[in-house]
């Protein structure tokens, strides 16, 4: 019995001896398997490069490309804006420069660049033909040239600097003033035929008549060629509507026709003639 005992021990004590050794290894194993919590890894490892996942959000990418898109859309808006803004200031030009002469600008017809037009700005041997002095003739060549020159610059100007109606108004009626010298100047004759040869209405034709109006009942017909009414004389359709409408309703006044080479004279009612017209360049 007392032999056996030491042997019993060294058993046991090998056992427990192999069995902590064997915990060791489990735990040792388990240890460099298991990954490293959150909170375990320093913040300044510079091995720690290893990135989530980006996990996929189709509804986030989807407004993210419609903001893109109207972003694109106001940009575009906003250039359309200002071309438009540029484009009703040119248009409000025209119209302001039409208003005030009657008619198009012969320089400015938009029919190509005034360049290349076959027509000459200013017809000095219609003039000429005319018989008008040589001398005069080449001083309305350089009046006119020099007024169709101070409306095409006054007119980018007011583009350019973005003038309103009245600005623009004010400085054209500061121009027209010195062709409505040249006209008391030249006489009535003489500024029909500078009309003509610069490319402006110098007559008015009766397109239509109404029948029951004073027009149609005076016997004023289509084709006429209205030259004076109450005195003044008649160039383009603006002249005839202020002549109509000044003075007082209640005058009668004379209303002198061209038909067939023949003048012809007539008397209404200060107002609407009850007629349709249109504006001609007819040669002197």
């Amino acid at each position: 019995m007392t032999r056996q005992l030491p042997v019993t021990l060294l058993a046991i004590g090998l056992a427990v001896a192999a069995g902590i050794g064997i915990g060791s290894m489990f735990a040792g194993g388990m240890q460099a398997s298991s990954p490293a919590m959150p909170g375990d890894q320093p913040v300044n490892n510079p091995d720690s490069t290893i990135q989530a996942p980006r996990v996929a959000n189709p509804a986030a990418d989807r407004l993210a490309e419609l903001d893109r898109r109207l972003q694109d859309e106001i940009r575009a808006r906003q250039a359309l804006e200002l071309k438009l803004e540029s484009l009703s200031r040119q248009v409000a030009v025209l119209d302001i420069t039409n208003g005030a002469t009657g008619t198009a600008d012969p320089g400015e017809q938009p029919v190509g660049d005034p360049e290349e037009r076959d027509r000459d700005w200013f017809d000095d041997q219609a003039l000429l033909d005319n018989g008008m002095d040589s001398g005069l003739v080449s001083e309305l060549k350089v009046f006119f040239e020099q007024l169709e020159m101070d409306r095409l610059y006054l007119r980018d100007r007011s583009a350019r600097e973005g003038w309103d109606r009245a600005q623009l108004r004010a400085e054209l009626q500061a121009i027209e003033s010195r062709e409505e010298d040249l006209r008391q100047r030249l006489g009535d004759e003489a500024y029909e035929a500078y009309l003509y040869a610069s490319g402006r209405p110098n007559r008015v034709a009766v397109t239509s008549v109404l029948a029951s109006a004073q027009a149609g009942q005076a016997g004023i017909q289509s084709g006429d060629h209205i030259l004076r009414y109450d005195n003044q004389r008649i160039y383009n359709w603006m002249d005839l509507r202020e002549a109509t409408t000044g003075g007082d309703i209640s005058d009668t006044v004379a209303v002198e026709v061209e038909r067939d080479g023949t003048t012809l004279q007539f008397y209404l009612a200060r107002g609407p003639m009850g007629i349709r017209m249109d504006s001609l360049s007819v040669p002197p």
